[in-house]
């Protein structure tokens, strides 16, 4: 009498991701995707600074020259993005291919839905004379990369690399206020833009690793019962 032998659980690759999991991951992503579009359209109808505007920019005041400001400013510039999304695709290759993708893939769909899209319908400006500003592209950028390297790094180093991420996400936040490059809301409106939209797109791309799963093991039971349990000739 031969025993069936049960595989080990794989905690690798899109496979190890869970259902709960990931539909935890889709709605927090698409909940932040809904905050700046909300926002968005209340700018179209008002885009003078607000309230919290205000009171951000009387907590960092403006300073045009700031070292520090530039420097963060840089890590969302169009050389950082492509060099960070490529780093975050052969660091997370080896766990997760799907993850690596869609955390490669998704700061750069994030910043092309800010520029292309975002800003031209919203229509917000600083200033008089300045660009369309909300939400912020420089701080979508960071925000993504940020958020897409906590997810490919292993689990032992997540801490730290969250860390990471909060202070760069809120560094360049403060900079691009130091620098009046936007208001403080277009700072929140690139946060939640560029976070939502890592988590949005992993838990898109692991949809179907999660489907084959539950089918999986709602059809592997009968399997080995009918295994177990063969019908009489």
């Amino acid at each position: 009498m031969a025993s069936d032998v049960v595989a080990p659980r794989n905690d690798r690759g899109p496979r190890s991701i869970t259902a709960s999991g990931n539909a935890v991951e889709l709605v927090v992503g698409v909940f932040l995707l809904g905050l700046p579009s909300l926002a968005g359209l209340a700018f179209i109808r008002r885009p003078w600074a607000n309230r919290l505007d205000v009171w951000g920019d009387g907590v960092f005041p403006a300073n045009f020259q700031s070292l520090w400001a530039h420097d963060f400013v840089a890590l969302g510039s169009l050389t950082a993005l492509i060099v960070g999304a490529i780093a975050i695709f052969v660091i997370g290759l080896s766990r997760d291919w799907v993850r690596a993708a869609a955390c490669a893939t998704a700061p750069v769909v994030a910043v092309l839905i800010v520029q292309d899209l975002a800003k031209p319908l919203v229509g917000r400006h600083f200033g008089l004379g300045g660009g369309s500003s909300f939400p912020s592209g420089t701080v979508t950028a960071v925000a993504a990369l940020a958020t897409a390297a906590v997810l490919v790094v292993p689990r032992i180093l997540r801490p730290a690399m969250l860390l990471a991420a909060m202070a760069a996400i809120a560094g360049v936040s403060a900079a691009v206020i130091v620098l009046r490059w936007h208001y403080p809301t277009d700072a929140l409106g690139g946060m939640a833009v560029g976070v939502g939209a890592v988590l949005a797109i992993d838990a898109l791309f692991h949809i179907p690793w999660v489907v084959a799963g539950l089918l999986r093991t709602h059809t592997e039971p009968r399997r080995l019962a009918s295994r177990q349990h063969p019908r009489m000739a």
